[in-house]
């Protein structure tokens, strides 16, 4: 799976790619998906919210390799 987050505190695009999308744990079908988010009341720091949605790079609990980017740099 791999997450490229770009953006500021007023809006971030977090896409997000997996081979897995059935979740399985093994390869089983391509799926992407494109978030948009947007500074607001309850967020007022979009990137940031990004970030908290994707987490760090990390293997994930069925062993999937979970690659996530900030602005280009691996987190």
């Amino acid at each position: 799976m791999h997450i490229t987050i770009s953006g500021t505190a007023d809006y971030a695009r977090m896409h997000t790619s997996t081979n897995d999308d059935r979740d399985l744990g093994y390869p089983s079908g391509d799926a992407s998906w494109t978030d948009e988010i947007y500074s607001a009341e309850h967020r007022p720091d979009a990137l940031a919210y990004a970030r908290e949605r994707a987490g760090v790079s990390r293997t994930g609990i069925s062993g999937i390799a979970v690659e996530v980017y900030v602005n280009g740099r691996r987190v």
